[in-house]
């Protein structure tokens, strides 16, 4: 009974630790906004930005029917709050770099710091003008490579631990247990 509450204590405990590691495949809700007929998300990958590679993806959806608009031009602008040495970034946004069909991503190379990021959304076809949306992005510094590893240097440490916890609960057990001379 005893070995059954432990067994279902570390199930638990182990697929708490897994759910913290679950994404999915847009990245991190960064903005969402509405102008005239649009409703924009921008995601961002990694989560948190991380100074380095930085990809950006972008929804835009129809503000009352919330459809999908898929004939559209983006136009990323990203200006260093922090360092006004570095040069703004200019980025077109395209279906061909983005993971998920439904968005138009930017790959980009970013340094740590606070951006700001100027997005224009035209029409290809229709009948609304280009939106502008500004919103701000915090980059922060690179991870360390130790963090990186860390999961698969404390990884063999699970199974001595449970090993561990069992023999003491062996020498408890015997040590309750009245001897027979």
């Amino acid at each position: 009974m005893l070995l059954r509450l432990w067994s279902l204590l570390f199930f638990g405990a182990s697929l708490c630790c897994l759910s913290a590691v679950a994404r999915g495949d847009g990245g991190a809700v960064v903005f969402s906004g509405e102008s005239g007929p649009l409703r924009v998300t921008v995601f961002v990958e990694p989560v948190p930005p991380r100074a380095g590679s930085v990809d950006l993806s972008l929804l835009v959806q129809d503000t009352t029917s919330l459809e999908v608009i898929e004939t559209y031009t983006a136009l990323l602008r990203l200006t260093n709050t922090d360092d006004t040495t570095i040069e703004e970034i200019e980025a077109s946004m395209s279906r061909a770099v983005a993971t998920n069909r439904l968005f138009q991503a930017a790959a980009l190379e970013l340094s740590a710091g606070s951006w700001q990021v100027t997005l224009n959304v035209d029409q290809v076809e229709g009948d609304w003008s280009e939106h502008t949306f500004i919103f701000p992005l915090q980059v922060v510094p690179p991870q360390a490579r130790f963090w990186d590893v860390l999961i698969w240097i404390l990884l063999p440490a699970i199974p001595l631990l449970l090993f561990l916890a069992g023999r003491i609960r062996r020498v408890a057990i015997d040590m309750q247990e009245p001897s027979v001379t």
